[in-house]
């Protein structure tokens, strides 16, 4: 009697674990501190590096021209729909006081937004955790990109366990 009821126990535990794990939406990004999961761009007078640190990506901006997207960095080759909501987080720490812009765009000619341009302004040498929930418009199939663009200003930003997952 005893091992049938540990067995159903057991059962029931693992069904549990599975039907938790399946409620939890996926993420559709890359891991973060994989230099591989990254577009890092640098344009014209913008100039910057990105540096993996255990679970996080570093990126500096070391030159900025005035045009804030002359450094920048992607996850490309999302395919988000027209619609439908997502909700991107993330943790973010600066040593130094340190603006940088979320976005979600298209990857091709004319590069513009989807629903999601957001300020963060990065202060601590802490990590703190950053929410945005937006609905995706202007989308193209299989050719979007989340990132974040950094020449805004010169200094440093972490960034650790960013996710995207559709609401």
């Amino acid at each position: 009697m005893l091992p049938s009821l540990l067995s159903c126990v057991a059962c029931l535990f693992a069904v549990s674990v599975l039907a938790e794990d399946a409620a939890k939406p996926d993420n559709l990004l890359k891991p973060t501190n994989i230099a591989e999961s990254w577009r890092f761009e640098q344009h014209e007078g913008g100039k910057g590096e990105m540096v993996i640190e255990n679970d996080a990506v570093k990126f500096a901006s070391t030159e900025i021209d005035g045009t804030d997207w002359h450094v920048q960095a992607y996850q490309t080759g999302l395919n988000l729909k027209d619609g439908e909501s997502y909700t991107v987080s993330f943790e973010a720490k600066s040593p130094e006081r340190r603006a940088v812009i979320v976005v979600a765009g298209i990857d091709q000619d004319d590069y513009h937004e989807i629903g999601l341009h957001e300020e963060i302004l990065a202060t601590s040498v802490e990590y703190k955790k950053y929410d945005y929930t937006f609905t995706a418009n202007g989308t193209a199939a299989g050719k979007n990109r989340l990132g974040f663009v950094l020449g805004t200003e010169k200094g440093s930003v972490s960034i650790k366990n960013l996710k995207m997952v559709r609401k």
